[in-house]
């Protein structure tokens, strides 16, 4: 989940992106935070004309009054236009007034130091800095012990080469912790050492205060965001996509930007607070918002220069690590696209800044600092919810593996007691590697917190511009619940459906046929019930989430969902009617199912119709004849079914032999060639019933018919049933037992002879012998396969 971060951070950005393009007027509910706008004229205008005109019905006797709301729309789209055409002019005046101030910018600031002074001059500025950088001094002085004491003591936390990217962020969490109480703690410090060498100046209190201000802000952003976010000084707990060269480059020019920033931010500051103190008030308020919108303007002029001068930086930052990453081309584009990205937010941003300050609106600057404090908050949010989640499985871990460990320690013991002298066999158990333990769902966690807190922070951002998303009928909150929904209505799929792989993997599946076997007699062993019924799972799984995900698109779109529920069950009734056969067929499935009748690989035959289960569905399955042959067969149709791959297979093998043939003898050679194949090392374990002669069961014209049979595990008969051919082909070489062949005798008229015959009379006594053995054979296959059993 390394590649979380990237993806949070990617998300956000481009859905910021597009709020901002879609956000060039601003909303009409502003115009309401203006006093005396028309915005609150045109609420009350309606309800007096509809008062006005339920009066004048009342006068004439009217009863029915048919309203056009056409009309309505048009004038309410009008006068949103022109109030925001009134906000653009007043944004434009204020703008010229603040710009025709520009002048008496400086004069003012003179004449507001100079009422802050005690004395008349500027000494007391100096003063104040001194005393702030003399506080800062000692600060840092009596921070260090406990810098010192805070690196011995939580020395354990750093683990050189963590193993997962929650174990990072572990680590880069508490350093971000402890950076946090150490500055707050100099922030103490400071502040009780410049208390200390207070004068008791007001103007001075103000410097001062925003001098430590400025330098907490600037090492909060060094030590607690640029120094854990880049890890320069820990390659290895490095969440995002950078080389350490990359890392230390950023991060100094990030400390840099930072540290220009703050200086004119806190002159700017201190400038804005004094002027406007009434003992000192020597600023006009056009002049206070100038020297804001300057601000505004030199923090974008530095974070675009940061932008320019660091843009593959950024690129490489938001790019995948591999191209085997999700979603690694769409993220490459994005990534490229970053840079850009931010460029155009910040002028977009510091637009509606001055827009909104002219205006005179709540949190102008919220809208440049949100996409900072929103992204820093939501990876910290996402640090910590993957801490959780790795707690939570390294604790099912820790209870897994001391199970595992039990039951190691059983099956050691019980091997131990095994008495292999005595002629005991030991029955192995389970090796060490099936005692692994997998945390299936552990991704679709961390993955589905990550939509979250993404979902969340552009939210977040989108608030900071104004727009009110506790409102239903909003544009955002429709379009954020969508993406949550799909996002993780997907990622719910993908979780079950690794699950359904997974468990597969464990049951084996249905096996896979055997080269040999290919176009043989079918019958092998199936698949086990859970492998069979986990892939009608996935299809259940499919259309609930995915009928969810469904409805929640259309609540959120405007669709109303109630008449889709009745309508579906007014449709559902028309299609029981009007397809009864496909209802038949599904219940008829589930229940067969439910009775474990067959399974996934087994052999069966149905109707005469024989072949293995390849593909169950929800109305249907299919069987692979073993000739090739593929039928699809309905649950509803099924009358009787046989399955010849359940628990065991008994094999019956005929032995034709001469009538001189000593019976006793072969059951007895039979006998002991079916204890010995018991030790064969390739079909003695498949043996459920040891090989044994049945004794003479048939008796034909040339040959006695010996049988002799074997039990054996669903699926394993025919390769035992050619090893026990050859050996029993062998046995009878050895032993001078012969096999009979089939022989027809043809009596000639008497006083003839075979070498007296003519061509034809050769050719009809062959067709007639041709003829007798043919179906001899037929009638044995027959007996044997009944019907169907002509193809086999």
């Amino acid at each position: 989940m390394l590649q979380g971060f990237r993806l949070l951070l990617g998300f956000t950005v481009l859905l910021a992106l597009v709020w901002a393009l879609s956000s060039l007027s601003p909303p009409s509910a502003q115009a309401q935070l203006l006093p005396g706008s028309g915005a609150s004229q045109s609420d009350e205008a309606p309800a007096d004309g509809m008062e006005t005109l339920l009066e004048e019905a009342r006068k004439e006797g009217s009863t029915v009054i048919i309203v056009r709301p056409g009309d309505d729309d048009a004038e309410t789209t009008a006068a949103a236009a022109a109030t925001r055409a009134e906000l653009f002019y007043k944004a434009r005046t204020r703008l010229q007034e603040i710009t025709a101030s520009v002048p008496t910018l400086w004069p003012n600031i003179q004449k507001t130091l100079e009422l802050a002074s005690p004395n008349g001059s500027y000494f007391w500025i100096f003063r104040a800095i001194g005393t702030a950088l003399l506080g800062l001094f000692f600060g840092s002085l009596a921070i260090r012990p406990i810098l010192r004491w805070g690196r011995d003591h939580f020395r354990f936390m750093y683990d050189p080469d963590p193993a997962t990217t929650a174990d990072k962020a572990k680590y880069l969490i508490f350093r971000v912790v402890l950076a946090l109480v150490y500055i707050a703690i100099f922030f103490v410090m400071a502040m009780a050492i410049a208390f200390i060498l207070d004068t008791g100046h007001e103007p001075s209190r103000r410097i001062i205060f925003e001098i430590v201000l400025a330098y907490l802000f600037y090492r909060t952003m060094i030590r607690a965001v640029s120094w854990n976010l880049f890890a320069y000084d820990a390659p290895n707990h490095r969440i995002v996509n950078l080389t350490d060269e990359e890392a230390v480059r950023i991060h100094r020019d990030w400390g840099i930007a930072v540290a220009v920033v703050v200086i004119f931010a806190a002159v700017a500051r201190s400038l804005s607070f004094i002027g406007t103190e009434q003992d000192y008030a020597g600023l006009t308020v056009e002049n206070i918002l100038f020297i804001q919108i300057c601000t505004a303007c030199f923090v974008t002029l530095v974070l675009v220069v940061l932008d320019i001068r660091d843009w593959k930086i950024w690129q490489h930052i938001f790019a995948p690590s591999a191209q085997s990453a999700w979603l690694y081309r769409f993220r490459t584009t994005v990534a490229r696209l970053v840079p850009v990205i931010f460029l155009v937010y910040m002028l977009l941003a510091l637009g509606v800044f001055v827009y909104r300050l002219a205006l005179g609106l709540s949190n102008p600057g919220s809208i440049i600092a949100a996409p900072f404090v929103v992204f820093w908050a939501a990876l910290m949010s996402y640090g910590i919810v993957i801490i959780i989640i790795q707690a939570f499985y390294d604790r099912r871990i820790r209870l897994f593996e001391e199970r595992a460990a039990a039951e190691q320690e059983r099956l050691a013991k019980e091997a131990g007691q095994v008495d292999t002298d005595s002629g005991e066999e030991m029955v192995v158990g389970p090796s060490s590697a099936n005692f692994e333990y997998q945390p299936i769902f552990k991704p679709f966690f961390e993955m589905a917190a990550m939509a979250i807190i993404a979902t969340i922070a552009v939210g977040e951002l989108v608030r900071s511009w104004g727009v009110d998303l506790n409102n239903e009928g909003n544009f955002w909150n429709s379009l954020l619940d969508i993406i949550l929904a799909s996002v993780l209505c997907w990622l719910a799929y993908r979780a079950v459906s690794v699950f359904i792989d997974k468990r597969l993997e464990e049951e084996g599946g249905p096996p896979e046929p055997d080269a040999e076997e290919i176009g043989g007699e079918g019958g092998g062993a199936g698949a086990t019930r859970v492998a069979t019924l986990l892939p009608i799972m996935r299809y259940m799984m499919i259309i609930v989430l995915f009928s969810i995900a469904a409805m929640i698109v259309l609540s959120r779109l405007g669709f109303d969902i109630g008449p889709i529920f009745a309508g579906a069950g007014v449709v559902g009734i028309a299609v029981g009617f009007g397809a009864q056969t496909l209802i038949r067929d599904i219940f008829s499935g589930a229940f067969f199912l439910l009775d474990d009748a067959f399974r996934n690989g087994e052999y069966v035959e149905i109707d005469g119709i024989k072949g293995t289960v390849e593909r169950i569905s929800i109305r249907s399955f299919q069987l692979r004849h073993h000739l090739g042959a593929l039928h699809t067969i309905p649950f509803g149709e099924i009358k009787r079914l046989t399955n010849f791959s359940r628990d065991w297979v008994l094999m019956k093998l005929p032995l034709r032999v001469t009538y001189d043939t000593d019976v006793d003898k072969v059951r007895k050679l039979v006998k002991k060639l079916g204890q010995e194949l018991l030790k064969h090392p390739q079909i003695g374990h498949t043996f459920m019933q040891p090989l044994k002669s049945q004794g003479v069961y048939k008796m034909e014209d040339s040959a006695m018919i010996i049988r002799v049979k074997f039990m054996t595990k669903p699926g394993e008969q025919f390769v035992t049933r050619k090893v026990v051919y050859e050996s029993i082909q062998d046995l009878f070489a050895r032993e001078g037992i012969h096999f009979a062949h089939k022989q027809v005798t043809v009596r000639l008229e008497d006083g003839k002879r075979a070498d007296e015959l003519t061509e034809d009379e050769r050719k009809a006594v062959s067709a007639a012998a041709r003829t007798i053995i043919d179906e001899e054979q037929a009638a044995e296959l027959a007996s044997k396969g009944g019907a169907g059993a002509s193809d086999r």
